[in-house]
């Protein structure tokens, strides 16, 4: 194996980037249509970096595993990390689904997309800790803990979260009487056990959450269209309810259940100048986000805008 003195490079940044783009993007042809490479090049790197490294690469569930011990390499990546946010290098942003589109289309300057296709969150929160991606736009609740040592978190948005049904649904008949036990009756969207383990959990306790579809990765018609059977009730909020293939109805039963955005950087580029200048972004999207859904509201605001965001400190 490559051997190198604490602090030296063992391979290049653009040999290194390949081999992550790879793992973040899942497939050859994103990470070379990122790069400006072909597919064989892509390939034939990432097999490069993972024999210096005595690792193996291989494809589980959809989603690159890299086998072996990997502290090297995760070291490699912080060095690589830094110097991409010192030398001003493309930064690497992931966001949720439903997120990417309203708060990174268009892109700010300086930043690269993945895909904004995650229907869980273990995989982005990982190549977050270990330097395959540099910010993420996660979901709450299932966001890395106040206190996390490695990983920061900003707050953008709150809204609830509303059941919604098929305009053709059964429950619909009882129009305002229809209750929380009356949806127990019909089959209620999950996804893979983990996948939001918060979400899941306050789901559960409603009793909801009870027909598990394995998706982890997002495809409009695979997990919106899930409740085209007419039966199955479904979860939605203002911002996203439009995604489903055929409309959806708002059920009148309210569930204790707050989502939002937050923006999970690394700790310690919480205070740096980029992030700054991202999180300032956000915070103009996440403004026309409020003024377009009544529902939607900025963390610890009112709707007049008054609320400043905590320092990044």
């Amino acid at each position: 194996m490559s051997t190198a003195e604490p602090g030296s490079v063992i391979v290049s940044v653009e040999t290194l980037s390949c081999f992550d783009y790879l793992v973040w993007l899942r497939t050859g042809e994103n990470a070379a249509r990122r790069l400006g490479v072909d597919q064989a090049t892509v390939a034939r790197t990432a097999r490069k970096v993972a024999a210096t490294f005595e690792l193996k690469l291989e494809k589980q569930g959809g989603e690159w595993q890299i086998l072996g011990d990997r502290n090297l390499l995760d070291l490699e990546r912080s060095s690589h990390q830094l110097y991409r946010w010192q030398m001003d290098l493309p930064l690497r942003i992931e966001a949720q689904y439903y997120s990417g589109p309203l708060f990174l289309e268009p892109l700010p300057a300086g930043w690269l997309a993945g895909n904004f296709d995650f229907l869980e969150v273990s995989t982005p929160q990982q190549h977050l800790r270990s330097g395959v991606i540099d910010a993420w736009i996660g979901c709450f609740p299932d966001i890395p803990d106040a206190d996390d040592p490695d990983l920061a978190c900003v707050h953008l948005t709150r809204l609830p979260t509303h059941l919604v049904v098929a305009a053709g649904h059964p429950l619909l008949r009882l129009k305002e009487a229809v209750t929380l036990d009356d949806v127990h009756h019909y089959p209620s969207l999950a996804l893979p056990d983990g996948a939001f383990p918060k979400v899941q959990a306050a789901l559960q306790e409603l009793g909801l959450w009870s027909t598990p579809c394995d998706l982890r990765r997002y495809d409009q018609a695979h997990w919106e269209g899930q409740t085209a059977d007419e039966v199955t009730v479904g979860y939605a909020t203002s911002v996203s309810l439009g995604l489903f293939p055929t409309p959806r109805v708002i059920l009148p039963v309210p569930i204790p259940l707050e989502v939002g955005d937050t923006l999970v950087v690394p700790r310690r580029f919480l205070a740096h100048p980029r992030s700054r200048q991202l999180l300032a972004h956000l915070k103009r999207r996440a403004r026309e986000l409020v003024d377009r859904h009544p529902d939607v509201r900025l963390v610890g605001t009112s709707k007049n805008h008054t609320m400043a965001w905590p320092d990044l400190k």
